[in-house]
Formats: structure tokens, C-alpha cells, sequence
């Protein structure tokens, strides 16, 4: 083979299509970026994982003690020679991998893209980082009036489901944009989106066409596993004669005429199918339905990948704002738990308001760091069990303005910006009388306002170093004294709401509870007197 004829044909890391001829330099291969072909975002990868070198007989591929190993055609090697059509992965499936070529041949470029079963011709397999989408040869052929109102349609519909899952907020969402957009422009019967569940797939999402019986409709275990195990999108024009799947009952019983299946992989992981298929009759898929559906599943699966990690992060945060609310707990027992409860009562006066998730959520934030400023109090002040003095009274009114410069060096994100703002201002009063600001009025955040409510209930309901836990109704006409003076009256509406809907009910039901167990205690420890004195008692 001449030097300079050979070539290299692989994906990069932005999804493009990239060939690389191969001369008289070694070409070097990894995850480490100063490599020749380099994948750095593939942890399977070893940094300088294999290399290719030129010889006056060919090009011979290198591993360089990888730790996945280097694989010919799925087979493993150390040193091989190429020969044309040679397919090179880097480490364990699902793995990066490069195309040899020794020669100019277009249709050779098509079969890197499209692999025929080796088993049986009648499926075509397509990896999904290197679907094309548009087939150059078609996309021309539109330009010049062939196929553009189907080409169009195809545009369309990516365009339209890309915009739609920029809005979604859950997974259910993903799966109807998907399963809606596939029914407008490819000739499915049927359609699921199945999604893993450690080593199994179930349906999450399913559609019909009409006539279809929805309670009969099982996708082909043979094909979501396939699809699912090895990462390829599969299509069978004919289910019933592909021999891979002879043993399939769903194939046999539903009478499938034609499937396809993709992957919904991301940069994260696999997280399950998308599955169609056609029944008995004249309509069966084609390579272009084929390349359309990779491209929605991979829509689909940054989508769930986005919500997987919004909701990490989530997590972490939450997790984050916890450990500080415990951190000002653990410095006093006789508190414990007096921010979780004040978040729990916050974030209910917030939903009787008719505030939207997102703000409850933010004020049950605020509602668990609303002391948080309490750690710059001296010790001796804040487990103080008498009265305090002039000058401690003073010290201790001073935390607000310690939470809201501690909370506001942290970086919030742009709906939890407002957090350190609310979670300062819950000894503001209505009548502007309150601290350490004397905001007025509307000058206090409505989150203020109800962390006020929910900060005076709970302080006056739990025991203290100074006092006991004060009577329900006491608490309820103290505060009643201050509607519209110390409290905002419509907060202080709809407290007395949720303490007479859910408060109330669920303390007599505790109450109950406990009488019933204390009950069951002494009955218990209630031993007869005649019990038998054996020779072995004690």
C-alpha cells in the first residue's frame, strides 16, 4: 500500500465527521489533547492510549499499555497491521472509535455510518455519535426540488422538539414532546419510550395511531436489549424473517412488520430506548427514518441528562443549606430543630397564599437559614436561662445583619438570589418598628414577613432555656394582638388556616399517639405480683 493513501475516518468530540490522512508521522491516539486523535472527554480512554505507525508495507496499530485495551474489529490486540475497512476502538464498549481506510471509496464512508448485522443484512445498525441526519445525497436532491416537503418536515420536527425540551421540567414531559414528534412525521403504528431500571427497561411513555389496542402493545424485548446493551440504533424492515429475532414472542403474537430502536444515550450514560414500530401492511421504515430517530433519542437524552443534573445539584444545595441550619442547632440542644420547623411552617403559609413551588421553596430556604446569623452570638448569651440583660438583648438582635452578610457571599443562583434578603428580614415589623433595619411595610419582602409568623409560633411553642412551651390559644390571641402591627395580617390569615387545616389535626393525632404508646408502656411494665418463684429465678 502506497504511503499517503491511507486514511482515518472518526467523530470528534463536537459530533462532526472528521478523516485524517495518515503519512509519514506516527498518529498518535488518547484522551490526552496534545494526542493526534484525541477523546478527552471518554474516561474508558487511557491518556496516550495507542499509536499508528507508517511502514513501506502498510500502517501498523500500536497499544500503549492502555488500561481499557485496543480492539481490530472487536477483537483485542497489541500490534496489528491495519487492512482496509478496519474498525479501531479505544477501550470497553461503548468507546470512541476510528475508521481505516486504504483507499478513496465512498461507499466505504457509508458502511463507517451504517454497519450491517453481520448475522443477518436485513437490520442496519447506526451508532449514534455518528449519525449524519441529512443525507448529503438527499439534502441536494431537495435543493433542487426533490424530497423538500419531506426533508422540510424532518427539519421541522427536530427544530420544534429541540425548542419544546427547553421548557420541560420533568421526565414524563421529555418522553410526550418525543413520542408527539415522531408520530407527525414517520409512518409508526406504535411508539414507547422505555427506560432503565438497573439492568431491565420498562415503558415510561407509550403512543398509538388509532385502532390500535394500547393494552396489547409490548416492544420487542430482542430489540430494546439489543439496542440498549450495545449502544446502536436497530432496524429491521422485516421483523418477522430476520432471524434475529425467530425467538421473539412480541415479534410473533403482535405480528410486527418493521422496528426501530435507538439508544437515548448522552455524555452521562444510557438511559433507555426509544422504540416504533409498523404492523402487518405496506408501510415500513427507511435509513432516513432511521437517522431522524438517533437524532430525536439524542434530543430526548440531553434533555434527561439536563434534568438529572439540575436535580443533583439540587440536592447538593439543599444538602448544603441543611448542614449550615444544623451547624447553628448543634450549639444549643434546647433549639434543635427550631429552623426545620420554622422552614416547614414557611413554606405551608407560602402555599395557602397561593404562591407558585418555586417561591415556596425559596422562602422554606430562607425559613431553615433564618438564624444562621446566630453563630456570631457569644455562647453565654444564647443559652442564657434567665432574662436577658439591656446590653445581651442588643448583642442577640444583632444577627439578622450577620445572616444577610454571611448569606450574601454566597454565589445563588439567579431564582435564590433574593435569599439572604428574606432570610435577614424576619424581625421587621409592619409598623416599621422592627430590627435592624425598621423597614416599613412593603419594605420587608413577603418571605420576611412570613418567616416572621412562622420564627414567633415555633419560639413560643417549644421549651426555652427561660420558659416552658407557652398554650396554643395563648400563642394564637398573642399574635392576633399583633395583626397589622408586629404581623402582616393577610401572612397571619392564612397561618391561621393552615393551623386549623393541617397544624392542629396533625398535633391531636401526635397527642393521641403518644397517650396510646405511654398507654401500652404501663401495661406492659404492669408485672403480676404472683409470678412463680422458681429455683433458677432471680
Amino acid at each position: 500500500m502506497p504511503l499517503g493513501t491511507a486514511r482515518l475516518v472518526f467523530v470528534d468530540e463536537q459530533g462532526a465527521r472528521r478523516e485524517l490522512d495518515v503519512g509519514l508521522t506516527v498518529v498518535t491516539l488518547g484522551r490526552a489533547r496534545d494526542n493526534v486523535v484525541n477523546f478527552p472527554r471518554h474516561d474508558g480512554v487511557s491518556r496516550y492510549h495507542a499509536e499508528l505507525v507508517p511502514f513501506d508495507d502498510g500502517v501498523t496499530l500500536v497499544d500503549r499499555g492502555s488500561s481499557g485495551g485496543t480492539f481490530v474489529n472487536d477483537v483485542p490486540v497489541q500490534e496489528h497491521q491495519l487492512e482496509h475497512g478496519d474498525t479501531i476502538r479505544l477501550g470497553p464498549k461503548p468507546a470512541p472509535e476510528v475508521f481505516f481506510y486504504s483507499e478513496d471509496d465512498a461507499t466505504e464512508q457509508r458502511e463507517m455510518v451504517h454497519e450491517p448485522s453481520p448475522e443477518n443484512d436485513s437490520m442496519t445498525m447506526l451508532r449514534p455519535a455518528q449519525t449524519l441526519f441529512l443525507n448529503p445525497e438527499k439534502l441536494m436532491a431537495a435543493a433542487q426540488g426533490e424530497q423538500a416537503a419531506a426533508l422540510t418536515l424532518r427539519m421541522k420536527a427536530l427544530y420544534e422538539l429541540s425548542s419544546a425540551l427547553l421548557a420541560v421540567t420533568s421526565v414524563d414531559a421529555v418522553c410526550q414532546q418525543v413520542l408527539g414528534q415522531v408520530f407527525k412525521v414517520m409512518k409508526a403504528d406504535r411508539a414507547a419510550v422505555l427506560l432503565r431500571a438497573g439492568d431491565t427497561l420498562s415503558i415510561k411513555a407509550m403512543e398509538v395511531q388509532p385502532g390500535q389496542p394500547k393494552e396489547t402493545f409490548a416492544p420487542s424485548k430482542t430489540v430494546t436489549q439489543r439496542a440498549m446493551a450495545d449502544n446502536v440504533a436497530v432496524m429491521t424492515l422485516d421483523a418477522s424473517q430476520d432471524d434475529r429475532f425467530a425467538q421473539g414472542n412480541s415479534v410473533m403474537l403482535q405480528a410486527i412488520r418493521s422496528v426501530m430502536c435507538a439508544p437515548l444515550s448522552s455524555a452521562g450514560r444510557t438511559w433507555g430506548v426509544l422504540y416504533l414500530d409498523t404492523v402487518m401492511g405496506k408501510k415500513t421504515f427507511d435509513q432516513e427514518d432511521l437517522e431522524l430517530l438517533v437524532a430525536v433519542a439524542r434530543q430526548a437524552a440531553m434533555a434527561m441528562e439536563n434534568l438529572h443534573l439540575m436535580a443533583e445539584q439540587e440536592k447538593t444545595f439543599e444538602s448544603m443549606v441543611r448542614a449550615l441550619a444544623h451547624s447553628i442547632d448543634a450549639r444549643d440542644g434546647i433549639t434543635a430543630g427550631h429552623s426545620s420547623r420554622v422552614a416547614k411552617y414557611s413554606q405551608a403559609i407560602a402555599r395557602y397564599m397561593g404562591m407558585n413551588p418555586q417561591e415556596a421553596r425559596l422562602i422554606w430556604y430562607a425559613g431553615l437559614l433564618h438564624d444562621y446569623g446566630k453563630i456570631g452570638t457569644r455562647e453565654a448569651v444564647l443559652c442564657k436561662p434567665g432574662a436577658l440583660t439591656p446590653e445581651e438583648y442588643e448583642h442577640i438582635k444583632e444577627h439578622p445583619k450577620h445572616t444577610f452578610k454571611i448569606l450574601s457571599t454566597i454565589n445563588f443562583s439567579a431564582e435564590m438570589s433574593d435569599l439572604p434578603r428574606i432570610a435577614s428580614s424576619h424581625h421587621e415589623r409592619p409598623d416599621g418598628k422592627g430590627y435592624p433595619n425598621g423597614w416599613k411595610g412593603d419594605e420587608t419582602p413577603m418571605g420576611g414577613h412570613i418567616i416572621a409568623v412562622a420564627d414567633f409560633f415555633d419560639a413560643l411553642t417549644v421549651k426555652r432555656h427561660y420558659r416552658e412551651p407557652m398554650p396554643l390559644d395563648q400563642v394564637l390571641e398573642l399574635m392576633q394582638k399583633g395583626r397589622d402591627t408586629q404581623f402582616h395580617g393577610e401572612v397571619l390569615t392564612h397561618f391561621t388556616r393552615y393551623f386549623e387545616r393541617e397544624y392542629l389535626p396533625m398535633a391531636r393525632r401526635l397527642a393521641e399517639r403518644r397517650a396510646k404508646d405511654k398507654e401500652n408502656k404501663e401495661k406492659f411494665l404492669d408485672v403480676d405480683d404472683t409470678v412463680p418463684q422458681g429455683k433458677g429465678a432471680r
